[in-house]
């Protein structure tokens, strides 16, 4: 796989500052995964406007991964103005087909990506407005849940050559937990394969 010439994300995209862009291959940790691609990883300093006061520079860790197109986005403080810096991150790097920072995937995927996990330790789902465990619903078997209901949250346990991952999902948000350093990029490796290349 030939390195790219540019990295797809400029230091001179709008808004603004972008800096210590650095690109590297990704390594397959996961198997049948169906990207080659490089992930370039950088941070963002974004100066966030406000009506009351002087505004304030945040510094944003971005991850863009070509093959995918996939474009992760992490901060340590709340951000006000979240859609405001995602609408210029889409116009500054018009090659980005999708950003995730709230996982909007359809329901099968999501399922199935959930279904990937070594160990279900809880799932529920929204059943006439109420939160419900998917193996608690009257009158439905549990094969008949999946895939057709919404979930709100779920925790699932993935273990990969003995190292141990838990994934916790809600409301659009994942939060991963290991002590395994690469457990971050197996999640999004399965990710990328269950719901990105899984939906097309």
């Amino acid at each position: 796989m030939e390195p790219p010439e540019e990295p797809p994300v400029q230091r001179d995209s709008g808004p603004f500052e972008i800096s210590d862009i650095e690109s590297s291959p990704v390594k397959p940790l996961v198997e049948r995964y169906p990207f080659e691609q490089y992930k370039h990883e950088g941070t963002l300093i974004y100066d966030e406007e406000s009506s009351y006061t002087p505004g304030r520079s945040i510094n944003v860790d971005f991850e863009y991964r070509d093959g995918s197109n996939l474009f992760i986005v992490e901060y340590k403080t709340d951000l006000s103005s979240t859609e405001r810096l995602v609408r210029e991150i889409e116009t500054a790097v018009p090659q980005i087909e999708r950003i995730y920072r709230n996982l909007h995937a359809a329901e099968d995927a999501l399922w199935r990506f959930l279904e990937s996990a070594d160990r279900i330790l809880e799932i529920n789902v929204l059943v006439n407005g109420k939160e419900t465990p998917y193996d608690e619903i009257e009158g439905v078997p549990r094969e008949d849940v999946i895939g057709n209901y919404a979930i709100e949250n779920a925790i699932v346990g993935l273990n990969h050559q003995g190292n141990n991952i838990t994934v916790h999902y809600e409301h659009g948000t994942l939060q991963i937990e290991s002590d395994w350093e690469q457990g971050t990029e197996f999640v999004i490796q399965l990710f990328e394969r269950e719901i990105l290349h899984g939906s097309k």
